[in-house]
């Protein structure tokens, strides 16, 4: 059992449903959609926690997946939250590299980890032999809703450029070149932005407040603000993100 004065690890795994801005309205519309297909085999690319998988097992009961995650305590959330979501028999995790992984399915996930692959380019090419000739992929990535400033991009990760990112209209670009074509496409919404920067630091800030004489509240105050300011001063209105559900183009 888990020590509470023990601050909590970043992440915020038990609140957010998914790694990604996506909100639950719009994925269960999703999960609506994709089901029209009927996939018997799902394989989720960076699966972080496994939510997004677990909620499609959930919604598809003749249906078994597996996700991969290079991060190992990830993995372990995902094996837990599966045992008590009683979905261990149809939800396998891995621990391992997604360029390393052969397997294909029905339906492929890869929602926020492109970089697994390595550029986009890379991904969209290698996820065509993940995902079976009638199947569909699920591709999320982050785009510039409007190019940074030299002053935005500064208040960002270390080292962030304007490369970084695509404008939508050039992320479609990539997509179709790669040979896939566009079912349907959803940016995600300023509210559904705040509940995930803010869903990220839930648990620690909560923590926080509860144990403001901790040896550990002066860092974690510090990493919280720095975060939050990345957040407001960086990114915010700034970055945007996608979700594509594809089909094979011949």
């Amino acid at each position: 059992m888990t020590d509470p004065n023990t601050p909590p690890a970043r992440g915020g795994a038990s609140v957010l449903r998914t790694n990604s801005p996506i909100g639950r309205q719009s994925f269960d519309r999703l999960i609506n959609d994709l089901a029209t297909n009927r996939p018997r085999t799902v394989l989720d690319h960076g699966c972080g926690w496994g939510g997004m998988l677990m909620d499609i097992l959930e919604a598809m009961p003749n249906t078994s997946g597996t996700g991969i995650d290079i991060n190992e305590s990830y993995i372990e959330q995902a094996r837990m939250a599966a045992e008590q979501r009683g979905l261990a028999d149809r939800a396998l995790f891995q621990a391992e590299s997604s360029a390393d992984c052969a397997e294909s399915a029905d339906l492929v996930l890869n929602v926020g980890s492109y970089q697994a692959f390595g550029t986009i380019s890379e991904a969209l090419s290698r996820l065509r032999n993940s995902t079976a000739p009638s199947g569909r992929l699920v591709f999320g990535a982050e785009i510039w809703s409007v190019v940074p400033t030299d002053n935005q991009l500064a208040h960002m990760w270390p080292g962030t450029t304007v490369d970084d990112a695509l404008l939508l209209p050039d992320l479609v670009d990539k997509v179709t070149s790669a040979g896939w074509r566009v079912l349907d496409l959803r940016t995600s919404t300023s509210q559904e932005w705040e509940e995930f920067e803010c869903g990220h630091l839930r648990n620690r800030e909560q923590w926080l407040v509860t144990h403001p004489e901790h040896e550990a509240a002066t860092e974690i105050r510090d990493e919280l603000d720095k975060a939050r300011m990345m957040w407001l001063r960086g990114h915010r209105d700034v970055m945007g993100f996608v979700t594509f559900v594809l089909a094979k183009d011949g």
